[in-house]
């Protein structure tokens, strides 16, 4: 797995290294900016007249160094620096960044106060690093929306560490950002890089080691951390098994208006390895499951459920999954209320039975009775905490952590990026996945994915994490033979075998 780190993290690793390890910190920066420049020249970006903006922090530092390299090449380069309003210059800047700056004129380079872009190639951003966490002055804002201008005429934008005016924790935008074309960010990944929109601006992200003290890592304990391919497989067959030794899952999904979320959470269930898949669904589905799953069990009801043949399919299974297409009606509150009350099994809660547990709130506060895992979409997340989408949106990672802590479950919320959260403290991002999936029943994928590796033993940080990676890893490898266009998510499901290879 890899580790992400937020700003405080960055921040006590770097001092960790320069006071602990004794590296000194204008030796980390001379390998930021050499990292950076190689990072340029591996592009083969165009680096007739280079435009360097520096800020006054370490950050700013790295810049004054990249245009000092850049010189050294012969190349033409230029600074522009924003003093701070009613100040000497360089008033505030941090001493590393002064003793580049002061390196900087004695080899001659301009260092101007106003923006002047004619004739630049590359904009190097130094701007801002990942301390920034005010929204920038209106001064800033038109310096950069001049710089995102240039793009317009083929310019190309290289952020160092992190594009200026996004939050490190967040992806919010602090007013006004850069739009990198590259970020090179040092040592570890960063939050704001990774989530929505800070991942618009920040381009392609390449991380580089500048000499960060990656044994100070375990001191510190990150809190966030992503699954990466060579992470699987993350389950095993073993050769003397049978069907019981995968689980046995049941899905309570479907309702007589809606039905294929039934069958595609089955197959998905299946194809993630579950030894046995019971459906315990509306009538109306019953030929629909068992035409596309003839290995599923299938349970069906009415009108009204019967409650004893439900509970019959509760003790059989090892795990249950509620949600999908059950709509939200008496029938549905029903059946969700009875896997609530009589069952402790491991218990995975998708769609609609997401909105309907908001009336459970406090009876999952006081008493986990078993490990319960949720996976809402953002909609889904507002409708059970029952506030704005937008609250929601705003910084997915402190509202998946809050409600995994307060309702004592697993919170798999759902986006662009989905961050998966557990009770206690830790998260993890995924990074898989693409944007063919923003497409009908790639969620009801995801639920039999989860509840297939909860089947088989999986812990339910574990079974939500690796499910929502491999969920993506999968679609991945689907985009690369049938294009973005038209994905589905029984195609995603296809893909899923090439997982555990």
């Amino acid at each position: 797995m890899e580790a992400i780190l937020s700003a405080a993290e960055m921040s006590t690793l770097d001092r960790m290294t320069i006071d602990y390890y004794k590296v000194p910190s204008v030796v980390l920066m001379e390998r930021a900016a050499l990292s950076v420049v190689s990072e340029i020249e591996k592009a083969e970006l165009d680096t007739t007249e280079i435009l360097v903006l520096c800020g006054r922090g370490n950050n700013g530092g790295d810049g004054f160094v990249i245009a000092r390299l850049f010189a050294e090449k012969g190349v033409r380069s230029r600074i522009f620096y924003l003093p701070k309003e009613g100040t000497d210059l360089f008033y505030g800047m941090i001493p590393e960044a002064e003793l580049e700056k002061d390196i900087c004129l004695e080899y001659g380079i301009p260092i101007e106060t106003s923006l002047n872009t004619y004739g630049v190639t590359l904009v190097v951003d130094a701007l801002f690093g990942i301390g920034l966490n005010r929204p920038l002055s209106e001064t800033y804002g038109e310096v950069i929306d001049e710089i995102n201008g240039l793009k317009e005429f083929g310019v190309s934008i290289v952020s160092v560490d992190i594009a200026s005016g996004v939050a490190c924790d967040t992806g919010k935008i602090l007013g006004n950002a850069i739009e990198a074309d590259l970020t090179v960010t040092f040592a570890y990944k960063k939050p704001g890089q990774l989530l929505y929109p800070g991942a618009l601006c920040t381009g392609k992200l390449v991380k580089k080691d500048i000499g960060i003290a990656k044994r100070a890592v375990t001191e510190i304990d990150p809190e966030c951390y992503s699954i990466e391919a060579s992470d699987l497989p993350c389950v095993v067959r073993r050769a003397y098994s049978h069907k019981g030794t995968y689980g046995k899952a049941l899905i309570i999904a479907g309702s007589e208006e809606i039905g294929g979320c039934t069958l595609l959470a089955t197959r998905a269930c299946f194809a993630t390895g579950a030894g046995m898949v019971r459906v315990f669904t509306q009538a109306a589905n019953r030929d629909l499951v068992l035409g596309g799953c003839p290995e599923a069990m299938v349970d069906t009801y009415g009108d009204r459920f019967n409650e004893e043949k439900l509970l019959s399919a509760l003790s059989w299974a090892d795990v249950v999954g509620i949600g999908p297409g059950i709509t939200t009606g008496d029938t549905a509150s029903e059946l969700l209320s009875t896997v609530l009350h009589r069952s402790t099994k491991p218990l995975v809660i998708d769609a609609d039975a997401i909105t309907l547990l908001k009336d459970y709130k406090t009876e999952l506060a006081e008493d986990p009775k078993r490990p319960v895992i949720i996976t809402p979409h953002v909609m889904e997340m507002a409708r059970f905490l029952e506030i704005d989408r937008a609250i929601v949106l705003n910084d997915l990672i402190h509202v998946a952590k809050k409600t995994a802590k307060q309702y004592h479950l697993v919170c798999v919320l759902k986006d662009a990026r989905t961050i998966i959260a557990k009770p206690s403290r830790g998260y993890r991002v995924n990074l898989s996945g693409n944007d063919g999936m923003a497409s009908a029943g790639m969620g009801d994928t995801l639920f039999g994915i989860i509840l297939g590796l909860l089947a088989q033993g999986m812990d339910a940080f574990d079974a939500a994490s690796f499910g929502a990676f491999i969920h993506g890893h999968a679609a991945d490898l689907a985009v690369k033979d049938l294009g973005k266009s038209g994905l589905s998510a029984s195609d995603v499901i296809e893909y899923l075998n090439d997982c555990f290879e």
